[in-house]
């Protein structure tokens, strides 16, 4: 893990509500240049809310965010999503996937179409797929996909990379080849900023963890994270199912019997 005088990312008080639900409350964390931060914790404690705000996505309610650079500026930010829409009937390549990551909209002419060529290429050998480069992304596994998009991600040369379950539903072994290579980013002060539930994964590869239950439950090295935390991190998942269910309606006899029912006369 490195740090600087200036960290690449601080957030102060940061409250979010979302359809009159409190979806995250009085974060505060810091996070320096080329640490890895594994964000962990049940279902609906806030992760993937966090990485939308931390995009620009949406707004926080309130609380402040702020992003510093190499020169204590905005940092360039490349984001893994954990899987994109594809449409099987209109393949594109790896390569193509690739180069979709080059910044700008605008059609590539010349020198700059060669360029972005070239780093696709060099991103494809980084990530182990340079043998694939020609092959559909719809017929890759899942680990390939998933290392398919980190290198798009790569292609505008990203300070920080923020990463949504990447790793969701890929075997062991292409978890370990994914996170290896955030691990090599990392070394090369890249932060890295990546939501998993796998926490065997995480605390292996990365430097700090954070848990969040719509507050930041824990923060701390991934070393020192214990059984008794994350115990106490995702009893907050029961809680919430526990306070839902006894918040909805229960059916009274007649709309039990009726939900028994079909129309028509079948059953």
């Amino acid at each position: 893990m490195h740090t600087d005088e200036c960290p690449v990312l601080t957030v102060e008080n940061l409250t979010l509500d979302l359809s009159g639900q409190r979806i995250l409350r009085d974060i505060n964390l810091t996070v320096a240049r080329g640490e890895f931060l594994g964000l962990i914790g049940p279902n609906g404690g806030g992760k993937t809310s966090l990485l939308r705000v931390l995009l620009g996505i949406i707004p926080p309610t309130s609380g402040q965010i702020r992003w510093s650079g190499m020169d204590c500026g905005r940092p360039r930010i490349g984001y893994v999503p954990q899987r994109i829409g594809m449409d099987r009937d209109y393949p594109l390549s790896s390569r193509e996937i690739v180069k979709q990551g080059a910044a700008g909209s605008l059609p590539l002419f010349g020198a700059r179409r060669r360029q972005v060529a070239r780093r696709a290429d060099e991103l494809l050998a980084r990530v182990g797929l340079a043998d694939q480069a020609a092959a559909y992304f719809v017929n890759l596994s899942g680990g390939q996909q998933r290392r398919l998009l980190l290198a798009r991600a790569l292609m505008i040369e990203p300070n920080v990379l923020l990463l949504d379950e990447p790793t969701a539903g890929v075997d062991s072994e292409g978890q370990d080849q994914f996170c290896d290579l955030l691990e090599g980013l990392s070394r090369q002060s890249i932060t890295i900023i990546l939501v998993s539930h796998d926490i065997p994964l995480i605390t292996a590869h990365g430097d700090r963890i954070a848990c969040l239950c719509v507050g930041l439950h824990w923060h701390g090295m991934a070393r020192a994270l214990d059984q008794k935390t994350i115990q106490e991190a995702y009893r907050c998942e029961l809680e919430r199912y526990q306070l839902f269910t006894q918040r909805k309606p229960a059916l009274d006899p007649v709309d039990r019997d009726s939900q028994g029912k079909t129309t028509g006369g079948f059953s």
